[in-house]
């Protein structure tokens, strides 16, 4: 599995419009950074966290060429509103009359996700148009997922060519745990609920499943997605402990009311104990270079972290789980 951070910046983005500050200035290349989001790939299979406006901008910038579902944290503006621009991987056009498995999205997000999304993207939804001018989506609400019961990711073209093979009747591959992709990868995806504020977010804890000839191989390194939170219950916690890569919200050195500090942030990472940790959503109030450095000084004051290497990451960034 490989994860590509395509933006880690706050909704601002780096350099904030108008802005004349040293981080918007900047000739460092990571400090210039895109709204929030990353690219998940496993073999033939792919799915992307959070659609921001810069998504269509992202995606020709990091050859995203193919999606088998969307994952949604919250419906923020720089978390939402590229939503739009997924219509190229499913367009009503692409479907045609019966909207056939391979040319319907899956969207996973929380129920309060799923009704902005309706009211804010309502002509995806009506009969208004006709043409591919509109997303195929078929939305999940990710509430109704859990530990034991994960949303599993397929490549949707090979999910509906088994589908076919088996005389069923189409439907979304990722709704169906018991069809097996054979001699391909899925992706387990586990909401992780949170506190954005007193808004109800959600993180994502991924791990991949390898298809083989004889049974599925479930991979024990895991990837942890966890931006826009001021709070984690004790049960997302428990769920990532020890995780690959966590890559958490931490968006300036000083507080803020509805996401993590710094300081916030390595206090999170020191319960989770993960093996790497990756800072993102990243204010213009501190450098790269400042960030990383203020960040060596102040782990010291957690010994979870002694031999945990921490940074802020930035936008291009490749984990391979």
């Amino acid at each position: 599995m490989i994860v590509t951070l395509t933006g880690t910046g706050t909704s601002h983005g780096i350099p904030v419009i108008g802005c004349e500050c040293p981080v918007c200035r900047s000739n460092d290349p990571h400090d210039t950074r895109l709204r929030c989001s990353a690219y998940v790939q496993a073999g033939d299979t792919a799915l992307v966290i959070d659609t921001g406006p810069e998504f269509r901008m992202q995606a020709l910038k990091y050859n995203i060429k193919h999606l088998d579902a969307v994952l949604l944290t919250h419906s923020h503006a720089d978390h939402l509103n590229g939503l739009d621009d997924i219509r190229i991987f499913s367009h009503t056009a692409s479907a045609g009359k019966d909207n056939r498995t391979e040319n319907v999205l899956p969207l996973y997000a929380n129920g309060a996700t799923l009704r902005d999304i309706k009211t804010r993207f309502s002509y995806i939804f009506a009969q208004t148009q006709q043409g591919g001018g509109k997303p195929l989506l078929n939305l999940f609400d990710a509430d109704e997922y859990s530990k034991e019961n994960p949303v599993i990711v397929r490549n949707r073209r090979e999910a509906a060519q088994n589908a076919n093979s088996a005389q069923t009747a189409p439907q979304t591959e990722a709704d169906n745990p018991q069809t097996e992709a054979a001699q391909n990868s899925e992706l387990l995806c586990f909401p992780l609920p949170m506190k954005h504020g007193s808004l109800d977010v959600i993180g994502w804890n991924i791990r991949e499943r390898a298809q083989d000839a004889n049974r599925p191989q479930i991979a024990q390194k895991s990837f942890s997605y966890m931006t826009d939170c001021s709070a984690i219950p004790d049960e997302s916690i428990k769920l990532i402990q020890g995780t690959e890569h966590l890559v958490i919200d931490g968006l300036r050195e000083t507080p803020h009311p509805t996401h993590f500090s710094f300081l916030q942030a390595l206090e999170c990472a020191a319960r989770i104990r993960p093996k790497n940790v990756w800072l993102t959503h990243i204010t213009h109030n501190s450098s790269h270079e400042q960030i990383n450095a203020w960040l060596a000084e102040h782990k010291k004051q957690f010994p979870e972290l002694a031999d945990i290497p921490v940074h802020a990451a930035y936008d291009g960034l490749k984990l391979t789980i």
